[in-house]
């Protein structure tokens, strides 16, 4: 048999789909046969848990390219405030003259002792370190040198917003991601049963007519259409790469110094 695990998950679902309202077609016709009908439940079961899973996974994965557009966005507004607050308290603390020039660069040192080597940080590390910061601005130890240097407490506040919000939206990527995990794993599983549950139905149609039955032959194939028209497709798609290969082998020139 063709290998129908190459089969893409949804044209399993399809497949299964047909085949079932082909079965159920053919039972509310009748005659009655039970070992035949009975794959219609089970056709159902392999298309509820198909469809499940490949639309779980797109969905998953809308959810989290959307997530991720929303991340960036906000982990722009964090770098932003990490620029201003380090730009800012690093400017005070430069200043030739100013009284609190030594008490600001005591703050840039326990806020920003790396500057803003770490802006481009993955954002779970960034925020990490961002959040350290804003603690370390906000200690009460500095809280006079930020009134004296006149550093806007608002920008803080801001900050810290941005960075609630891209922790939140990161996990929310992580879980959208962790769920497509879960639909791809179970679809696989899916799958598995679908193939062996084609091979089933098809060895048991191909039972019940005798070579001189074609009447039953040919309902059975009928009946299976679906199956057989991707068995030829992967039968015929495997014939023309074999062609190919076989036509590049013979179109390579022979190596330099190997004729006569």
């Amino acid at each position: 048999m063709a290998k129908l695990d190459q089969i893409p998950r949804a044209e399993k679902r399809d497949i299964a789909k047909k085949i079932k309202d082909n079965l159920s077609a053919r039972a509310a016709k009748g005659p009655s046969e039970p070992a035949l009908d009975a794959y219609v439940a089970e056709c159902t079961d392999i298309v509820d848990a198909l469809d499940a899973h490949v639309t779980g996974t797109v969905l998953a994965q809308a959810e989290r390219t959307a997530r991720l557009a929303q991340l960036a966005a906000a982990d722009d507004a964090v770098d932003t405030w990490y620029r201003h607050l380090e730009n800012y308290i690093g400017v005070e603390s430069r200043r030739r003259v100013s009284p609190y020039a030594l008490n600001a660069a005591a703050v840039y040192q326990a806020a920003f002792p790396d500057g803003l080597a770490h802006v481009d940080d993955p954002i779970a590390d960034e925020n990490r370190i961002c959040r350290d910061a804003l603690l370390a601005i906000r200690a009460p130890e500095h809280a006079a040198t930020l009134a004296a240097i006149e550093l806007p407490m608002i920008w803080l506040e801001r900050w810290e917003t941005a960075l609630d919000k891209s922790d939140a939206l990161l996990a929310e990527v992580e879980k959208a991601r962790t769920d497509k995990r879960a639909h791809v794993g179970a679809g696989q599983d899916a799958e598995t049963e679908w193939v062996e549950l084609m091979v089933r139905l098809r060895r048991y149609v191909s039972s019940r007519a005798k070579r001189s039955d074609t009447a039953r032959i040919q309902e059975g194939k009928a009946l299976l259409a679906p199956l057989l028209d991707a068995m030829a497709r992967l039968r015929a798609e495997a014939a023309a790469r074999a062609t190919r290969k076989e036509n590049g082998k013979q179109e390579t020139p022979p190596a330099e110094g190997t004729q006569g």
